[in-house]
Formats: C-alpha cells, sequence, structure tokens
C-alpha cells in the first residue's frame, strides 16, 4: 500500500488560498478512490484547521485529518506556481496533505508528521521540492515517505 502515488501530486498548480487548497486535496483523493466523501473530508480538516493553524513556517503547510472520509493512509504532495497567504503571514507554496482512517489506530499520520518535518527543516530538501518540475521527479524524493506505515 502506497502512501503517495503520482495522483496524489500536483506541480506548479494556481489555487488563490487555503480553502481552494483543502477542496484540491480532497478531489485528489476522491479521484484516487481514497474518499468517497469529499465534504466530510472538507470539514475535518477545516475543522483541524480552526483548532491551529497547519503552516510550519519556511512556505510549507500540512494540513491534515485523522478522519473517517478516507479508507487508507494517504499523502499528497502540491507545489504552488506561486505562494497564497496561510493565515498567520504566512506564505506557502509547498503543502502537504495528509489523511489518516479514524479507524488506523497505529498513529500512521504521527510517524509520517514526524518525518516530515524533519526532513522539512533541512533547507537543501526544501529547495529540491521547490525547484520540482515534475510528479515523477516529485515522488522520487518524497517516496521516503512511504516507509512510515
Amino acid at each position: 500500500m502506497d502512501l503517495i502515488n503520482e495522483n496524489l501530486i500536483q506541480i506548479n498548480v494556481m489555487l488563490k488560498d487555503k480553502n481552494e487548497v483543502i477542496n484540491e486535496l480532497a478531489e485528489m483523493l476522491y479521484n484516487d478512490e481514497r474518499t468517497c466523501n469529499k465534504e466530510g473530508l472538507i470539514q475535518d480538516i477545516l475543522k483541524r484547521e480552526e483548532e491551529f493553524s497547519t503552516s510550519m513556517g519556511l512556505g510549507v503547510a500540512i494540513p491534515h485529518a485523522h478522519t473517517e472520509h478516507v479508507n487508507k493512509p494517504s499523502l499528497i504532495f502540491i507545489k504552488l506556481s506561486e505562494a497564497i497567504s496561510w493565515g498567520n503571514d504566512d506564505n506557502v507554496e509547498l503543502i502537504f496533505g495528509i489523511a489518516n482512517p479514524s479507524t488506523n489506530i497505529s498513529n500512521d499520520h504521527l510517524k509520517i508528521l514526524a518525518e516530515l518535518a524533519r526532513k522539512l527543516m533541512d533547507d537543501e530538501f526544501r529547495g529540491k521540492l521547490v525547484s520540482i518540475e515534475d510528479k515523477k521527479e516529485a515522488l522520487k524524493i518524497v517516496s521516503f515517505l512511504n516507509n512510515c506505515i
């Protein structure tokens, strides 16, 4: 079971705000048959976002949800063509969406978040992400996260 595949990656996409990004995350998961309830998933991500912003600074946001609306642990990567405001005066151009089934009691999403946050602190890693031009290249760079589950 892969956490991420090319269907869950978008490069140089134009989205205007956080809500459009979250809608796009849900749409990507729906198209990859990882959710059948986009609206429920969107509401769960927005609820998490209301509790505390998922921007981690450095141009990166990690919206996520532990939700009944996905059927397997999933990771989405979106590189925006232009940075957007994520609230708290943070501009974001790299987005990693994480969705984990609420029935998954192994806390895979926490392992993914921890490993991803650790790697994102590395300037060289972030630089590679910013310079990505295609999905295959992106998948090579982030596929190490498949080992978290």
